[in-house]
């Protein structure tokens, strides 16, 4: 048996950042294009990039940038590359603390209980 978590950050009820969008941003730097992120993850062009463009308002940052040169493509901004840092670690913590809970509180007693 194990826990499974899924996190996300809201404001006034509306997302700003969550798994979707982290997926969006490193796919696009993979990929080097958010329409070819858009579309391996199954997503229309102009919604990947609304999601980016609120998650750019809503934190007051710009996630990514135009690349000169080559059609469609994009480079991530330095404070997109810390974003998705932070955000995996939090998501990782949060995992570890989940699992580590998951294990005391309720895999411990129902063993206990056999």
């Amino acid at each position: 048996m194990k826990i499974k978590t899924k996190i996300w950050i809201e404001e006034d009820n509306a997302v700003v950042f969550g798994e979707g969008r982290y997926l969006i941003l490193k796919t696009a730097l993979e990929l080097g294009s958010l329409k070819a992120s858009a579309e391996k993850l199954g997503l229309s062009y102009r919604a990947a990039w609304g999601k980016i463009k609120a998650t750019e308002k809503f934190l007051g940052i710009k996630l990514v940038e135009s690349s000169r040169g080559r059609k469609g493509g994009i480079s991530l901004t330095t404070e997109a590359h810390k974003l998705l840092d932070l955000y995996e670690q939090l998501k990782n913590d949060i995992k570890n603390y989940a699992d580590q809970k998951f294990r005391e509180q309720f895999l411990e007693k129902i063993w206990q209980e056999r």
